[in-house]
């Protein structure tokens, strides 16, 4: 079975090739009906295919290929028939080989294949346009709408192309400028991290397969970028991300019955913010890295976050909890990098690794010290 698994996502992107001249047979002999039911499976196993190389580890460079190349022939292939009908599709197929020469240019000038989170976004509302387009060859009724459609979803392949281009523009530093702000968070967060009562929190349980170490640093570094970009207080919103879950033992072992309004969602951030100060001193703990942890349950605590580092931390946490497409770092990495779930992973990664290497650095130079 596990054999498989490794052959089932391919095999369900390369279904897309081969539909592919069947749809577009069915829409020059105007057999719209079915072609709207085809496309609609075949837009389903484009959802499909990557739901489950990601469930089952077992994404590859093949199928990354195959999908940018079913997407790209079944969308081009279907938008050629509707621009016979409807002349406005000509500007979405335009924009849409501009986009596909973009890919192709990263792959053999680049060595990447680049997967923008907006780039996901956009092909989904093309088959939505494509398929709602032949909807309207069966029913004219709403043929109006959907060229207002059309034409919105030529503004999203716009976008599109100016992220792929900023992308271009960006990817050589990207490496430099991932060393350069690695330093410098570590230097913000080291005299936290070293202690022996944050590294206890390795072996507290928080989320689902997630210590409220990781959690916190992911959390942190989420508020320190996202921070340093938006011109905010960076250093503060590090150490209060990395602090705000600083309570003093796992709620999950918690058996006492309390009254609901003082269980540990209504009460951990004035302990965390009580133990933080307890442990670190006011030096770290400062008004506004106070201020900003204190509120970062709102609105469970009905404090009123009080600035806008104290906004960024609560939205930050919250959309880390729920670990799904609305997290800032993926609107963020929109404008910046590539599909946000495999982004995501291989940067807190990254962001360990470097961290364990800064620490291996600070043992050493301690070591020739003594």
């Amino acid at each position: 079975m596990k054999n498989l698994k490794k052959y089932i996502p391919n095999i369900l992107t390369a279904s897309r090739l081969i539909f592919t001249p069947i749809v577009i047979f069915l829409g020059l002999t105007n057999h719209y009906k079915i072609l709207i039911a085809v496309a609609m499976i075949i837009a389903f196993t484009d959802f499909l295919d990557g739901y489950l190389a990601r469930k089952w580890n077992v994404v590859s460079e093949l199928g990354a290929r195959l999908d940018v190349i079913g997407d790209k022939m079944l969308a081009i292939g279907l938008l050629l028939i509707l621009i016979i009908k409807n002349h406005a599709f000509f500007y979405v197929l335009i924009l849409e080989c501009v986009i596909s020469a973009l890919n192709l240019y990263f792959y053999f000038r680049k060595g990447i294949a680049a997967s923008l989170l907006v780039g996901k976004f956009k092909t989904w509302i093309i088959f939505i346009t494509i398929i709602l387009g032949f909807v309207g060859l069966v029913i004219p009724g709403i043929s109006p709408y959907v060229t207002i459609l059309v034409y919105l979803t030529a503004i999203l392949q716009v976008v599109t192309v100016i992220c792929y281009l900023m992308y271009l523009i960006k990817t050589p530093s990207q490496k430099k400028n991932f060393e350069e702000n690695s330093l410098e968070y570590y230097q913000i967060i080291r005299p936290i991290l070293v202690e022996a009562e944050m590294q206890k929190r390795k072996d507290y349980p928080h989320h689902i397969n997630e210590s409220v170490y990781a959690h916190v640093i992911r959390v942190s570094y989420d508020c320190y970028r996202i921070g340093k970009f938006l011109h905010m207080d960076y250093k503060s919103l590090a150490i209060a991300g990395l602090l705000h879950d600083f309570y003093e033992r796992p709620w999950q072992y918690d058996q006492e019955k309390k009254p609901f309004l003082q269980k540990h969602a209504f009460t951990h951030a004035k302990e965390a913010v009580e133990n933080s100060k307890k442990i670190f001193g006011k030096e770290i703990v400062t008004p506004k890295v106070e201020s900003i942890m204190i509120t970062h349950m709102f609105p469970v605590n009905r404090k009123l976050p009080r600035n806008k580092e104290a906004w960024l931390l609560t939205l930050v946490d919250k959309a880390d909890s729920i670990d799904f497409i609305l997290h800032p770092i993926a609107l963020y990495k929109i404008f910046r990098k590539k599909d946000y779930q495999k982004t995501k992973k291989e940067t807190m990664k990254r962001i360990h690794r470097k961290i364990q290497e800064f620490e291996r650095q600070e043992q050493k130079k301690d070591c020739k010290t003594k």
